[in-house]
């Protein structure tokens, strides 16, 4: 009996240093789960017809980009983002518009500082409704 109970633990032990080395293989990979965290924290808007401009954010430091998912229209818009200064006053817009597709997330703006005020601008005057995740 002695000896099965010492077999059970040897057992035991193995099976919980598996775990953990599973565990640890999992968290070296950081990837995936920045990338949930980052859309995890992401606010749908929708932007009405006859205004070009998304309301105002303020980047957090959940993401390094800023970027749009489109819900609506269903195939793909055209948009830039617009930064402010913290008063609320335009500094400047990105030179050039960027394509964002539906159902995909993309980086409109990268490697932005936290607080920084901005607002999507879009080439049309028609709706959209999208995520955007900063």
């Amino acid at each position: 009996m002695k000896h099965s109970v010492v077999t059970r633990l040897k057992a035991g032990a193995s099976a919980v240093a598996l775990l953990v080395s599973g565990l640890g293989l999992g968290l070296a990979t950081a990837g995936p789960a920045s990338a949930a965290t980052c859309y995890g924290g992401a606010v749908k808007f929708t932007k009405l017809i006859d205004n070009r401009y998304s309301e105002m954010y303020t980047t957090s430091s959940a993401c390094r980009d800023i970027n749009l998912k489109l819900v609506y229209p269903a195939t793909s818009v055209q948009v830039r983002v617009c930064f402010f200064t913290a008063a609320g006053n335009l500094n400047y817009c990105q030179s050039h518009y960027r394509t964002a597709n539906a159902d995909i997330w993309r980086a409109v703006a990268v490697d932005v500082k936290d607080n920084v005020k901005y607002r999507y601008q879009f080439e049309s005057n028609s709706s959209v409704t999208a995520y955007t995740a900063d």
